[in-house]
């Protein structure tokens, strides 16, 4: 495997709901890196029952979190892919302080973007997210409704209120983000590669906005 510092790694932080998952794909197009969710790996894992994914869905299945060494191994095999030799973006990782020192043995973080949003955006955002049950299109009360009320325009499913989205669960999840999140924007606060970027803009402005924030940064 090439040296840690020939990569590019840009990693999206932010609480629920910012926006990190929309913003991924554009900013890996406009960067020509390739985009790394960590949370979908592991649950494609999963879902092929590979010795990863049945270790997972152990620790998943006693509510217990995914342990760093399973999440390392599929970063290091995602970095040892010939499509990320210039490096990746990555969602979902780290998620903690113990996950950001141990990205920082194996790559260079060369931008950590921060995208900002108050607590009451972020229940404002998710509780009105709404989801279809049978192909899992998103929606949203106030920014992206169906055509008609509770069916899913692609399928005809079902559009349902997820349990996660409900905001006393929302509240939970900002305190673990708090918690477990923090020290990590102030890792790499130290390392001088936090770029914060508000996510109260349009879609479209913030996308501009990360573009702008690595560029003045790389300048």
């Amino acid at each position: 495997m090439p040296h840690k510092h020939h990569r590019e790694i840009i990693i999206l932080l932010g609480k629920p709901g910012s926006g990190k998952g929309t913003q991924a794909e554009p900013l890996a197009r406009a960067m020509g890196l390739p985009f790394v969710s960590m949370g979908k790996m592991l649950r494609e894992e999963i879902k092929k029952g590979t010795k990863i994914g049945k270790a997972a869905a152990a620790g998943v299945a006693r509510g217990e979190l995914i342990p760093n060494f399973l999440t390392i191994i599929l970063l290091r095999r995602r970095l040892s892919r010939p499509d990320a030799k210039r490096g990746i973006i990555i969602d979902g990782f780290p998620r903690d302080l113990e996950q950001a020192v141990i990205l920082d043995k194996i790559a260079h973080v060369r931008h950590a973007i921060l995208i900002s949003i108050t607590d009451k955006e972020v229940v404002r955002r998710i509780s009105g997210r709404r989801i279809c049950s049978v192909c899992g299109q998103n929606y949203h009360i106030e920014a992206f409704k169906p055509k008609v009320k509770g069916i899913c325009d692609k399928c005809g499913g079902k559009i349902v209120h997820r349990d996660d989205d409900k905001p006393y669960i929302i509240k939970e999840r900002l305190r673990s983000y708090r918690q477990d999140t923090v020290p990590v924007l102030r890792f790499y606060r130290r390392k001088r590669v936090l770029r914060r970027v508000d996510a109260q803009a349009g879609i479209v402005a913030v996308g501009k906005n990360i573009l702008e924030a690595i560029n003045k940064a790389d300048a």
